[in-house]
């Protein structure tokens, strides 16, 4: 009998939005937000001129970063994250 696993989303796409998506929201409590300001605070240190956009571009550094660290430190996010890739190459090669 086959194990059932529990799938994060139903496709690529909905994978990258619901992780994006929790990170958003784990950076909006006050353990996150106090991240964020450290973050910000390093950010100015090495460029106090540091524009909207460089700041904007860092945070989107960062979510990838944590998108990333979170896949690679949970096996079950990896596997479907590679099952997804694999569907979605499959997909564009028809």
């Amino acid at each position: 009998m086959m194990e059932a696993k529990m799938m994060i989303a139903g496709s690529f796409d909905e994978f990258v939005e619901k992780i994006t998506q929790a990170e958003r929201k784990a950076l909006n409590t006050p353990f996150g937000q106090e991240i964020t300001e450290r973050l910000l605070k390093m950010k100015l240190e090495e460029n106090p001129d540091m524009t909207a956009e460089e700041w904007q571009d860092t945070k989107s550094q960062f979510l990838t970063f944590l998108f990333a660290m979170f896949v690679r430190e949970t096996p079950q996010a990896m596997a479907e994250l590679a099952q997804h890739t694999w569907d979605e190459l499959q997909a564009k090669e028809v």
